[in-house]
């Protein structure tokens, strides 16, 4: 036991010779910390282990942010190199409502608990798996998605019970999925055991962004084609920049999954080098489980034929009324500019009339109603070319519907492009203020894009952020560099998004409802942002909008970066 101070005030008869000590007296109103320095601890897989500090000092405690009771499996080694698998068990004591101490109980886990412990988790791993099964219904009623098979909501429910399975029943350090994507092939985190849910959700922001080239040579690539497993030791495999340095030091056992006799991903095994190889029967385990998730998939796609079936005509009315709406709103955009064109040519024409017939005897009005007429076409032009714009923004949509939206990708440097834009529309709005914040100590940020198109990105991007904040508020351009990814972003100081408008901004057709973004720049029946996202999906890049209502709103996108070989700063 230890007061709230961190203080030990007691340690029973077991626990002294737990510890291989002689006498409680000398420790007793001495640091708990110092105590438990005097021996090594690690975890289950043999990783370092720190007792939170909370724990050794209550002063610190956080009651919401902490696990009680804590609970750990450690092993404990003695000065003398004595090694003991303990499972510990702390609680708080209390007096009244304020904790005063710790109770800290260990408990020596002999090798026939540990296996009787291996058997309970592989038990509950097995029936979490079954559960899962069983709901595999629900998920398919939760919506259809649009991702690789592996990537699908009911496949994913399932394949996270799988790798734990896998996991307890090797009792190795951990066991991840991955889907692939054509043609490098790219690879995507699917589902982990093992893992901490910081690591989780590193592995999930990187999805789509490695290859398996990354981690992989041409020859293990070859091998899963032939639906071979492979087995790589430290030394024999890659740990691309962004990726956990640890990982590579572990034995990889590695096996295909395929779908429809197409390789469509991979389920890998880690083991710590301390943990040594796989034996033929791991191997043989492995393979009927990958085995299963073969069959499981093939049954999911079965299944999915026919929910989808018995859902066509839902679908068909669904489609049709889409149409509807698509054209009901193009109907009334077309119409817009259009008025607009007609108007002011009609009103040119009689101004440049009338100022025909009074030329030679009003000459010194001659040059107000140049003027006049000057900005009715000018007007007209402006009408135009957002007439030009809905038409090739539809066009983009039918192609990209089709799956042939065609670009012209080159390198070139994305800080280029960016300035390139800034100072248009400065020289464009030289009332405004516009602050460029290059993040990145480089010179250059080399990108595979069609430049073209992402200007125009950039630009809307822009022009957005200042027709939504106030004239006398400056908007800031930020660019940087993350991880194989270059950032560009725009932050306003306007009013800023709803959350539900953020979650739909990207989607076809979507129109926000007083949105200064969809009013004034997208007269395209709520195509613009959608075609930008989809247009930086082919780029393999990203977008998005981060916005508290109030407090402005920052627009963002993402586009991988190349070797900045031969880039073009044209």
């Amino acid at each position: 036991m230890w007061d709230r101070a961190g203080k030990l005030l007691f340690l029973n008869v077991a626990a002294l010779t737990l510890f291989e000590v002689q006498d409680s007296a000398p420790w007793c109103g001495t640091s708990t910390q110092q105590f438990l320095q005097r021996y090594t601890w690690c975890d289950e897989q043999q990783r370092s282990f720190s007792f939170p500090l909370w724990l050794l000092s209550l002063t610190t405690l956080k009651q919401e942010a902490v696990p009680l009771p804590y609970e750990q499996t450690l092993v404990l080694t003695h000065p003398s190199d004595h090694q003991i698998c303990l499972e510990l068990r702390c609680s708080l004591v209390f007096d009244g409502l304020q904790p005063t101490g710790v109770l800290a109980s260990f408990q020596v886990m002999t090798s026939r608990y540990q296996k009787a412990l291996h058997i309970q988790r592989v038990y509950e791993a097995l029936m979490t798996l079954n559960d899962a099964i069983a709901r595999i219904p629900e998920q398919f009623l939760a919506g259809h998605s649009e991702d690789p098979c592996l990537l699908s909501l009911p496949v994913r429910f399932v394949d996270q019970q799988l790798v734990d399975v896998i996991r307890q029943v090797l009792a190795c350090w951990c066991v991840n999925l991955v889907a692939f994507r054509a043609p490098l092939p790219l690879v995507a985190h699917v589902a982990g055991s093992g893992f901490s849910a910081e690591r989780e959700h590193l592995f999930r922001e990187h999805g789509w962004r490695f290859r398996f080239a990354d981690f992989f040579d041409e020859t293990v690539l070859a091998r899963l084609q032939a639906n071979q497993e492979v087995i790589l030791s430290p030394g024999c495999f890659h740990i691309p920049t962004g990726y956990p340095e640890e990982f590579g030091n572990a034995n990889l056992l590695v096996f295909p999954l395929f779908r429809e006799q197409h390789l469509a991903g991979m389920i890998v095994i880690h083991k710590h080098q301390w943990e040594g190889g796989y034996t033929q029967e791991e191997i043989d385990l492995v393979r009927e489980v990958n085995e299963h998730i073969r069959l499981f998939i093939e049954c999911l796609g079965s299944l999915q034929t026919s929910l989808e079936k018995q859902a066509r005509e839902l679908v068909l009315s669904e489609v049709t009324r889409l149409c509807y709406d698509f054209l009901r709103l193009a109907s009334h955009e077309l119409r817009t500019p259009l008025t607009g064109i007609k108007g002011n040519l009609q009103l040119a024409q009689r101004r440049l009339e009338r100022l025909r017939s009074e030329i030679s005897q009003q000459a010194e009005r001659t040059s107000a109603q140049l003027e006049r007429a000057r900005r009715s076409l000018e007007s007209a032009e402006q009408s135009v070319r957002l007439q030009e714009r809905m038409v090739q923004d539809m066009i983009d949509d039918a192609r990209i519907q089709a799956g042939q939206l065609d670009l012209t990708l080159a390198p070139c440097d994305l800080l280029v492009l960016v300035k390139q834009v800034v100072v248009k529309q400065q020289k464009s709005e030289p009332g405004r203020a516009i602050k460029l914040e290059i993040l990145t100590p480089n010179s250059t940020i080399s990108i595979l894009a069609d430049a073209g198109r992402i200007t125009q990105v950039l630009t809307i991007y822009l022009t957005t952020a200042l027709a939504s904040s106030p004239v006398e508020q400056p908007v800031t351009v930020q660019v940087q560099e993350e991880v194989q990814m270059a950032r560009f972003s725009v932050h306003d100081k306007g009013a800023g998004i709803p959350l539900e408008e953020q979650i739909r901004l990207w989607d076809r057709f979507y129109r926000g409802k007083g949105s200064s973004v969809q009013q004034e720049l997208d007269l395209s029946g709520g195509l613009r942002f959608y075609l930008y996202r989809m247009l930086l999906e082919h780029h393999h890049g990203t977008v998005g909008v981060e916005s508290t209502p109030g407090q402005g709103a920052t627009s963002w996108l993402t586009l991988p970066m190349v070797k900045p070989t031969s880039v073009s700063t044209t």
